[in-house]
């Protein structure tokens, strides 16, 4: 045990984002019914990660490790689920007015509105389809390094992957955001008619999408990191998925679940986790030099 790392980095950046959260919670609790109850679920967590971190090194049973590895992506719909509970901890209304007013000002119209004009069965069908795709790409890269024993490469894709994800989610908090499906429903005046992949789609979004999670596009900053991975350590996946990645980021504003705004955050954020990431990795190489 003295000689590994019992922690890597992206358990400091899961106890570090459940330590903020606790914080927002705790100060910010007042429309939040018996919020204790969330902050004591967030430690025991917490703890719960820090004993599979243990018992991992101790007793390197398969099982044990693959939780010890894989606990972020086990975890992350129950961690995406809860935010519906936070959405409005600061503040009790939406900021899509304040989005649409950028966007206003700088295009002389609302991106999701003028693109009414092209709205095909067709083409609903296509970009329902490039939006679903982001649950069949985004931990692709997870599976082909763990597949492949490259565990310096899963452990610094999950680490980009989930600072990705963390920014976003506190962004939701900071900065509640409805989409333009629902704070310009008024303006929408062609429905999103499609086919199989429409209606699954429209399902996924009915049943399980937050609402208020749009700023930045955690859907966006996700894919990017996946896509940013790939160029570096898969080229040929790349440039096989880079027109489905660029569909899926266009798909966000065409099916009305993103603005434009939240688009260009999203890639900001993607790019910046994976930059840290690598910074990193490349520091923790240093040290061992």
């Amino acid at each position: 045990m003295a000689n590994k790392k019992i922690f890597k980095p992206i358990d400091w950046l899961t106890f570090s984002y459940f330590i903020i959260l606790n914080l927002l919670i705790f100060f910010f609790h007042q429309n939040i019914l018996l919020w204790y109850i969330f902050i004591l679920f967030h430690f025991c967590y917490i703890f719960l990660i820090i004993t599979i971190c243990f018992l991992s090194v101790r007793y390197e049973k398969k099982y044990i490790i693959f939780l010890r590895n894989w606990y972020p992506i086990i975890s992350l719909p129950f961690i995406y689920e809860e935010l519906g509970k936070f959405i409005h901890l600061i503040f009790p209304d939406f900021f899509d007015y304040i989005i649409n007013m950028i966007e206003y000002k700088t295009f002389g119209f609302y991106p999701t509105v003028w693109l009414e004009r092209f709205i095909t069965p067709f083409f609903t069908e296509y970009f329902k389809f490039s939006y679903f795709s982001y649950y069949l790409i985004v931990f692709l890269p997870a599976f082909l390094f763990y597949k492949n024993g490259e565990k310096e490469k899963f452990d610094e894709f999950l680490l980009a992957l989930f600072s990705a994800y963390y920014i976003s989610f506190i962004g939701f908090i900071i900065f509640p955001v409805e989409g333009p499906r629902y704070a310009l429903s008024a303006l929408h005046e062609k429905p999103l008619d499609g086919y199989f992949f429409t209606s699954l789609q429209d399902f996924i979004t009915r049943t399980g999408a937050l609402h208020g999670g749009c700023m930045p596009s955690s859907h966006v900053a996700a894919t990017f990191v996946t896509l940013l991975s790939l160029r570096r350590y898969q080229k040929t996946l790349y440039y096989l998925l880079l027109p489905v990645v660029l569909s899926l980021f266009f798909s966000t504003i065409y099916n009305r679940d993103h603005y434009f705004l939240d688009v260009v955050v999203g890639i900001f954020v993607g790019y910046f986790s994976f930059w840290w990431s690598t910074q990193i990795k490349r520091r923790e190489k240093d040290a061992f030099i």
